[in-house]
């Protein structure tokens, strides 16, 4: 990649960013791509699990549904 290349790249990333102000118009929909593309490859939030026996709970339960072990207090 030649040196005028890497500093499109930088601009374009820099100005993604929001390091400049308002985005040309021309330019939303690159950005709106670009936004979905990177909530496709942000890690899914862990499933939470019981410390009694390790199986899956659900996020609100104050007792796990398998072994009965409090999660809540």
């Amino acid at each position: 990649m030649s040196e005028l290349e890497q500093l499109y790249l930088q601009l374009g990333k820099t100005y993604y960013e929001g390091k400049f102000e308002d985005p040309l118009p021309e330019l939303l929909p690159i950005f709106d791509k670009i936004t979905r593309i990177r909530k496709q490859y942000q890690p899914k939030p862990a499933c939470p699990v019981c410390a009694g026996c390790g199986m899956p709970v659900e996020e609100e339960a104050v007792f796990c549904g398998n072994c009965g072990y409090r999660l809540k207090s």
